[in-house]
């Protein structure tokens, strides 16, 4: 369904129903993953959670109770695949405990799955067709015959996981100047203005006049949600009662004010800055008089109310943030699913989040508004389209720019918000970004295992998360893949991801393996081997990123030669006992009045870059016609040959 956009065509007066190959998928993020990585991620990050719960609970009156509390979420769901696998596992175990039996039955079984789909599992996307998918997914398997379907709507939400308040505490500071900064179609002169008064009611907030007085809050959101879950789901009157309630907990006043107050922080960094939006446009003193604010409640009928704050001009600010929220799926994790987060954060993270840049993609974009654009011989005759569509298609122009103000101002959020300090470099990616929000989703003793490109543990953008990681003892595992064999048949067969699993306490030595095809080529144990962190930091101490190795045999042989022989220069500790110096001597262009064409006396010939290669000082040379070749194996093995310089 989302591989295809529908499209009406009309053809000579005739109306033609196509469809169309679309982005949807591609830009959600929504892929199939192959069973035997999910559960291979079910086996590092959820089962040694389990145990470890199982083994501190003392009672076995308490087992039950402590499977039903745990925590499990995918910020990326999709249809669900990783929920249902996570269900399936913690209900076989709860199935165990129940019956006393190693293999349960079916009934048993079911009716455990579906406690658990009740009691443990979350998910977040940003696409709703998704999210409805995910929700059929799990009735489906948490159906036993003779109960109601499970009210998921409290845990099964769609939202962008990445876009959004995490920690509450950070609308204590304001709105960041920088989410002022302009993107395409806002105002420069406008976005200086803004920033310079943000820094202002910055400095002040917090003062309050006179006649002034700030709503205190004591409402216990934790304590809400958790009355609202344990609400049983036994009989269909129930389900309609929790659902009655969930819908109550939204329209409360403490709450929606809440809720608002972040949507103002976040929509700082959306909304576009001109003119037009000039009297909509939240600042911090907007953040700053919402607390004061009372909230009235009018009801329309008992599923049609109103939430609205007294000061008309701050609720019109308000009102556009809150439509701009719905619109672009912001998402508070912490108003979200606060029984979660005042436990610290879940017990497990599983998924396979999105691989893709935050920039718009103008081939993508078209595939499915605009065949001409979209299949543009290449990309600059695909700007000259771009560029003269205002005067054949005005609302497709606009949608063009909008969506380019909107990329950017996701890119504007993520890397001005604060949310990612250690992945918000360089051409960004979402699934950086998602493993760092991962890490910090979970609780103190959780897991999160998660599929990713192995650019996460070796790309230089990835470095500073990495390190981090490594250092602090948090990386659990990492299991290197190479898509040869086609585990996702719609990813280039040269593509290398990982399993990465994160632990929230520390580990003393992580696991590795690289250049796998397969799952089950994990049950070789020479593939498999171990680093600490200071093997990390000896092996690659100026980066932190992970050195790679087909085996233990490579990896400890490597460990033994840099026990011995240092790098060439540490840049951490500035020891060089190499003595090495680098610098750029010559260029060919800057200093080319220094270089002749022809021999001389007192001249030396030119060995460019190009003749030689690693390890091979006699990899190229030029032709008498100017061109370069590369040597021959008998022109190599002739040790008196050697290579020529450019004539």
């Amino acid at each position: 369904m989302l591989d295809f956009h529908p499209q009406v065509i009309q053809n000579e007066g005739i109306y033609q129903f196509k469809l169309v190959f679309g982005s949807d998928r591609k830009t959600t993020g929504a892929y199939y993953t192959p069973p035997q990585l999910v559960q291979q991620l079910i086996k590092t990050a959820l089962e040694p959670v389990i145990e470890e719960r199982l083994n501190k609970t003392k009672s076995n009156d308490e087992l039950e109770k402590t499977l039903l509390n745990l925590k499990v979420c995918d910020p990326a769901c999709g249809s669900g695949h990783f929920l249902l696998a996570a269900a399936r596992r913690i209900g076989k175990e709860l199935a165990r405990v129940r019956t006393g039996e190693t293999e349960p039955g079916s009934e048993p079984l079911k009716l455990a799955i579906r406690d658990v789909i009740q009691n443990c599992i979350y998910g977040v996307d940003i696409n709703p067709l998704a999210v409805d998918l995910c929700k059929v997914a799990l009735w489906i398997e948490g159906f036993p015959g003779k109960l109601p379907l499970n009210f998921l709507d409290h845990r099964i939400k769609c939202g962008n996981s990445l876009v959004g308040v995490l920690d509450i505490s950070c609308l204590d500071d304001g709105i960041p100047d920088e989410a002022y900064k302009a993107v395409t179609g806002d105002d420069k002169k406008l976005s200086t203005q803004l920033k310079k008064r943000n820094k202002k009611e910055r400095e002040n907030k917090g003062q309050l006049s006179i006649d002034e007085r700030r709503e205190d809050n004591n409402v216990d959101y934790a304590q809400i949600w958790r009355q609202l879950g344990a609400i049983p789901e036994t009989t269909p009157q129930e389900v309609r009662s929790k659902e009655k309630q969930y819908k109550e907990i939204l329209r409360e006043p403490s709450r929606w004010l809440k809720y608002s107050a972040c949507n103002l922080w976040t929509a700082a960094f959306f909304m576009p800055l001109t003119e037009y939006n000039l009297q909509l446009l939240p600042t911090t003193e907007a953040l700053n008089r919402l607390e004061r604010e009372i909230v009235e409640t009018i009801c329309k009928s008992e599923e049609n109310y109103e939430l609205r704050i007294l000061n008309s001009e701050l609720n019109k600010i308000v009102d556009a943030a809150n439509k701009l929220a719905e619109e672009k799926h912001f998402f508070h994790w912490c108003l979200e699913f606060p029984e979660v987060f005042e436990q610290s954060g879940f017990d497990c993270i599983l998924g396979n989040p999105p691989w893709e840049r935050i920039k718009l993609q103008e081939k993508e974009f078209f595939a499915s508004r605009n065949a001409d654009i979209a299949n543009a011989i290449n990309k600059a005759a695909r700007e000259k389209l771009i560029k003269e569509l205002p005067k054949k298609n005005l609302e497709l122009a606009q949608a063009f720019e909008d969506a380019k103000h909107d990329a950017e101002a996701q890119s504007k959020f993520i890397r001005e918000s604060g949310r990612f300090l250690l992945t918000a470099v360089g051409d960004i990616n979402t699934y950086a970004v998602f493993a760092e929000t991962t890490r910090k989703l979970i609780s103190s003793d959780g897991r999160v295992g998660v599929i990713v490109p192995t650019g996460i543990a070796t790309d230089d953008t990835c470095k500073k998360f990495f390190g981090d990681l490594t250092q602090k003892q948090n990386l659990a595992s990492l299991y290197d893949f190479e898509n040869r064999e086609g585990l996702f048949p719609a990813v280039d067969s040269r593509m290398k991801f990982s399993l990465l699993a994160i632990s929230g306490k520390p580990i003393k030595r992580g696991n590795f393996a690289f250049f796998l095809t397969q799952p089950r080529q994990l049950d070789n144990q020479t593939r498999l081997f171990q680093l600490t962190p200071q093997d990390i930091a000896l092996l690659n101490p100026n980066t932190l990123t992970c050195p790679v190795f087909r085996s233990s045999v490579d990896a400890e042989l490597t460990k033994k030669i840099y026990q011995r022989v240092p790098v060439l220069e540490n840049e951490q500790s500035g020891h060089n006992p190499w003595g090495v110096s680098f610098m750029r001597m010559f260029d060919m262009a800057n200093d080319s009045g220094l270089f002749k064409n022809e021999a001389g006396d007192g001249l030396v010939p030119l060995y460019e870059a190009k003749m030689f290669h690693q390890f091979d000082h006699r990899w190229a040379t030029y032709t008498d016609s100017g061109d370069t070749r590369d040597l021959t194996d008998e022109e190599k093995g002739n040790a008196s040959f050697s290579a020529h310089s450019s004539p």
